[in-house]
């Protein structure tokens, strides 16, 4: 799901935490998982072809949480 629909599900209250986790079969990179109210989740995914997002750096996956709007995250390494 992209940024700006993440942040409104946020601002709806229905975002209620997030997880940086290591990306899936890519070592030291890392995906951004939202836990939604209703028990299911979301990952943030490109503008521009909706594939997952996956962040070189860690800061980067941090950012982007707080534009969302979390203060904070919890982070999983490998």
């Amino acid at each position: 799901m992209e940024i700006k629909l993440l942040k409104s599900l946020f601002q709806e209250g229905l975002l209620v935490n997030a997880r940086a986790l290591p990306a899936p079969m890519e070592s030291g990179r890392f995906i951004l998982v939202f836990r939604k109210s209703s028990g299911g989740e979301e990952q943030v995914t490109r503008a521009r072809d909706n594939t997952l997002k996956v962040y070189k750096r860690l800061n980067g996956a941090l950012q982007d949480a707080q534009e969302i709007g979390f203060k904070e995250v919890t982070v999983q390494f490998e």
